[in-house]
């Protein structure tokens, strides 16, 4: 009689063991379910991948790119100086800024948006796969030479050192792509097939 007692618990403690790692199991699968992750780079259509020219709807991404770029030059070659730089240096410092590599930026998806990441946006900082490379180098390099022609490069030196920063001057002005009027964006195929 004392066996069966015995082996009774012991039944009794295994099922509860097994009862109890079938829960731990069944909550860690469903943590891991519910923590995981999936990354994809973003699906670009002709325009995004073959045109010479930035799409219209990454243009106030791009100006900010090369607004920052400007500033953060800027800063590094008057950095302890008394003296404003002159004519000659500050047309090479915009000149290398413009010739210099573009190639830690490209294209993400953020938020069911296409956006342009690198240093200088906050879309850096999100987790995701960033396509680069391809033509958006040379896209961000003809918008930074543009910029410059349009507005040369004393101005934006002056502008540089004014109370007024870079990137509201070329991008959030009434003419610039990050006005409201002129903002534009593009939802990825996935958002429009949700609406």
């Amino acid at each position: 009689m004392a066996a069966t007692v015995d082996c009774s618990a012991l039944l009794l403690h295994v099922s509860f063991v097994l009862v109890l790692l079938f829960t731990i199991c069944a909550r860690a699968q469903q943590e891991q379910s519910l923590g995981s992750i999936k990354f994809s780079g973003p699906d670009v259509n002709s325009e995004e991948s073959e045109s010479m020219h930035m799409p219209d709807y990454l243009k106030c991404d791009a100006c900010r790119i090369i607004a920052y770029q400007f500033t953060e030059k800027l800063k590094k070659v008057t950095k302890r100086r008394t003296k404003p730089l002159s004519e000659s240096e500050i047309i090479d410092t915009f000149e290398e800024v413009c010739e210099s590599s573009w190639d830690d930026y490209g294209i993400k998806e953020v938020d069911g948006l296409k956006r342009l990441s690198g240093a200088g946006l906050e879309t850096k900082e999100v987790p995701g796969v960033m396509q680069g490379g391809g033509k958006w180098p040379f896209r961000l390099k003809e918008m930074c030479y543009s910029y410059v022609g349009n507005e040369g490069e004393e101005e934006l030196y002056d502008i540089f050192k004014s109370k007024t920063t870079l990137e509201k001057f070329l991008c959030k002005e009434a003419n610039g792509p990050c006005h409201p009027k002129n903002k534009k964006v593009k939802k990825t195929e996935k958002d429009k097939e949700e609406l």
